[in-house]
């Protein structure tokens, strides 16, 4: 019997079930799968954090068998850490007992290859946004590891190489410390001129500024806040329909203004050539699912791309850009009968041309996001 011992969501193309799936609910059947062997691929590598994937935790919690970063000194104390970075998350299973031996000393940095892969399938699983290798963002904490440290009296010339350079770039820096902080082989985390990592000898996370003073604090930091849990809703009564409610919305987006137009037609880039260059890639960053205007404004802005003015893309800019793009204000909300080819057959047509001092079809296609206004003044 054909698709015998198969499963309902077998994508052999012989199964029944997935034989008479619609085209889009064989892609999405094809993207949920997809996303559930990326998470099993990070879970096999116990990377539950951006930087479990790239450093391989040295240890697994024996509470619940999570993969934690251990750290320990001389004195006998003993942490788990969830993230290698800041604000360097305490793992909630703080009871190590004391006959518990990690799996290395300290933890190890991974292949270039296998950072490119978990990093991939995190994006896919949907745990990190506007994440991807080999780029990163001015704004973010980035994991290097410590190759070299140059030390003469109190000042010490640190090299370091970042961990998400696809050619294993490397930077500098310079600090001052009465006594040795760091050595070949520490992960350290840096984001424009600050620099933090974890205290030996305290086991405490320190922050500073290149080419400052390192200064040790004399108590622990207060561990950072967990996120509240979400309240739970309470389930409908059985055999009630109820609406979902819709959310509010943001009223501080605003219409678009005379003076953001510039950033999608200048004399420099028309609204036309903007379009070409951006709609392939914000496609493209869709099918990895990034989609909302912050992640898709950082991740143009990380891989250079900007407004017709030359400027950086904000997530309202982006939200602006998002519905001039894809908001075809020619639909009708009421059916109609289709005069053209059967469906399945679409004809080539043409796609209208936006010109940015058209108001009244900027305002049309915004319209559907309920947000749009038009202002008219009539001189009497």
């Amino acid at each position: 019997m054909t698709g015998f011992n198969h499963y309902p969501d077998c994508t052999c193309g012989w199964c029944v079930n997935y034989g008479r799936m619609s085209g889009s609910e064989r892609r999405r059947l094809e993207s949920d799968m997809r996303r559930r062997d990326a998470v099993r691929e990070l879970k096999l590598a116990s990377a539950r954090s951006i930087s479990g994937c790239y450093v391989n935790p040295n240890a697994k919690c024996p509470v619940c068998g999570a993969g934690v970063f251990f750290y320990a000194n001389e004195h006998g104390s003993r942490v788990f850490f969830g993230d290698l970075g800041p604000p360097w998350p305490k793992h909630p299973c703080t009871d190590i007992p004391r006959h518990y031996v990690p799996t290395s000393r300290r933890p190890v940095r991974r292949t270039r290859g296998s950072m490119q892969e978990l990093i991939s399938a995190a994006s896919l699983a949907g745990l990190f946004t506007n994440k991807v290798f080999g780029q990163r963002a001015v704004d973010e904490w980035t994991l290097l590891v410590v190759l070299a440290v140059d030390r003469e009296d109190n000042d010490n010339t640190v090299t370091a190489e970042l961990l998400d350079s696809r050619e294993g770039e490397t930077t500098t820096f310079s600090c001052r410390s009465e006594l040795p902080i760091l050595e070949p082989g520490d992960f350290i985390n840096m984001k424009g001129d600050q620099v933090s990592f974890v205290h030996k000898d305290s086991l405490w996370p320190v922050t500073f500024t290149t080419g400052g003073a390192v200064a040790i604090p004399q108590e622990p930091p207060p561990d950072p806040t967990p996120p509240e849990a979400p309240a739970k809703e309470e389930p409908p009564p059985k055999g009630r329909l109820v609406r979902p409610v819709e959310k509010k919305q943001q009223d501080s987006w605003g219409p678009m203004t005379e003076s953001e137009m510039v950033h999608f037609n200048s004399d420099a880039v028309g609204l036309g050539d903007l379009f070409a260059k951006l709609e392939p890639i914000v496609k493209a960053y869709a099918r990895e699912h990034t989609r909302k205007p912050p992640d898709v404004s950082r991740r143009l802005n990380a891989e250079g791309h900007r407004t017709a003015a030359g400027d950086a893309w904000t997530p309202r800019l982006v939200r602006f850009l998002l519905a001039l793009m894809f908001n075809d204000s020619g639909k009708s909300a009421k059916p109609h009968v289709r005069s053209g080819p059967p469906p399945g057959r679409r004809s080539e047509r043409p796609k209208p041309t936006l010109e940015m001092n058209d108001k009244d079809e900027i305002a049309r296609r915004l319209s559907s996001l309920g947000r749009v206004t038009m202002t008219r003044n009539t001189d009497r």
